[in-house]
Formats: structure tokens, sequence, C-alpha cells
């Protein structure tokens, strides 16, 4: 595999198909609020860049929520209705697939999501979807500053053991691409999730895929590429 040695996934929208679910989650979140439902379409415009949830909500509802403690508890509901639809969120196609091919072929696996979950908790829902074996780190934004920051793919690099150069970041958002060249690392960008292949590419990623089937393939692309310039 070259000079790769370690591959790096966002979650949402890379790995999991989640849109649908967190779109159900929010308008049953501000439901209470007597809010009006927000479209997965828009929501996926913001999740393209990383916006936070509580920013989201700014954004969205910047009168009808423009109290932060009215924020917060609108948050509490969202986070307590996804809790309640999580089990309805799957694997991309071939996700499982990949993650195993990773790890027979040697590579360290990780993942950075914005997700705030720390502990055991962060480990629970790829346990739930039987891939958290694949997974060798995972770094949330409890453990680091948040994408775009580039911080949390630099830790899941060093508890990886391994150096940005040695990492492929793959992801869904314009937001993923502009935190993998931030760490230094080489991007993958795919175009399953909150992004359309356009947007992706107005960021350059290294390669740019449909799906993760032709994940493999690009890797060994790429790492046959990084290879021949360092000869």
């Amino acid at each position: 595999m070259g000079r790769i040695k370690g591959v790096i996934f966002d979650l949402d929208g890379t790995l999991i198909d989640s849109l649908e679910t967190y779109t159900q989650a929010l308008n049953q979140g501000i439901e209470r609020f007597n809010l009006a439902p927000v479209s997965k379409e828009e929501l996926a415009s913001l999740l393209n860049w990383a916006v936070p949830l509580e920013q989201i909500l700014q954004q969205l509802f910047p009168t009808q929520l423009s109290d932060r403690e009215k924020r917060l508890d609108c948050i509490k509901e969202t986070i307590k209705a996804y809790q309640k639809l999580e089990q309805n969120v799957s694997l991309k196609p071939g996700a499982a697939q990949v993650l195993s091919s990773l790890k027979e072929m040697g590579l360290k696996v990780g993942i950075v999501t914005g997700r705030t979950t720390s502990g055991e908790q962060k480990w629970l829902e790829l346990r739930r979807l039987n891939i958290d074996h694949l997974i060798d780190v995972i770094i949330t934004g409890a453990d680091a500053e948040r994408k775009p920051a580039p911080e949390g793919l630099i830790k899941c690099a060093q508890e990886l053991e391994l150096s940005a150069e040695d990492c492929v970041f793959v992801g869904d958002s314009q937001a993923d691409i502009i935190t993998g060249k931030a760490a230094g690392v080489m991007t993958i960008a795919i175009s399953t999730g909150v992004a359309q292949e356009g947007a992706l590419s107005q960021e350059s990623p290294d390669a740019i895929v449909d799906s993760l089937a032709e994940l493999l393939s690009r890797i060994r692309d790429l790492s046959r590429n990084r290879d021949e310039t360092h000869r």
C-alpha cells in the first residue's frame, strides 16, 4: 500500500446513513417550540460546513430561539429524539466490507467526528452497527476542537501512532476536505452524504469517489503515486 498506513473516516454521511434520522430528530426537538419543520436539504447544507447544532438553531430560528437557555432546551430535546431514533441509522453500502479489507491489508483505521460524545459512550453506535472491532481510534468533538479545525485529525493520527503524511482522510463534506488539508493528510471526498461532487471538487481533494466500493482502488492509486513521488 506504499506510504499510506492509515485511513481516517468521517462518520455521519461517510460510514453511516444518518441524515434522514438527524432531520427527524431535529424536527421532533423543535416541535414543542412550535417551529416550522426543517427540510433534509436545508440541514445538509449546514452540516456540509460542520455547523454545530446550537449554531444551526441560531441560523434557522434567529428570532424564535434568540434566548440561549431556550436553544439549550431545544438541543436536549433533539438529542433525546435522536437517541430514540438511532436504531434507524444503518451503515452505508459497503462500509463493513471496506473497513474489513483495510484491516486485512494491515492499515490502521480511525474515525474523526463532530459528535460530542465521550468515553465509552462514543463507541456505542459503532458496537450496535458491529464495526467497533474494525476501528482502532475514534476522536469526537469532546476530545479535540471540532472540524474544520485540524486538531481532531492530528490527534487521531497520533493515537494511531502515525504521522499526518501517512494518513488519508475520507469525508462527505466540504468541511471534511478543508480539515484534512489543514491537518496535512491526503483527502478523499465521497459524494454519498451532505455535499454533491461539484461542491466537493471546489476544495480540490486528492480524489473523489461516488461510493465506498471505489475507495480501495483510489487508496492504492494514491499510495502508488505518493510512493513514486518519494523515490
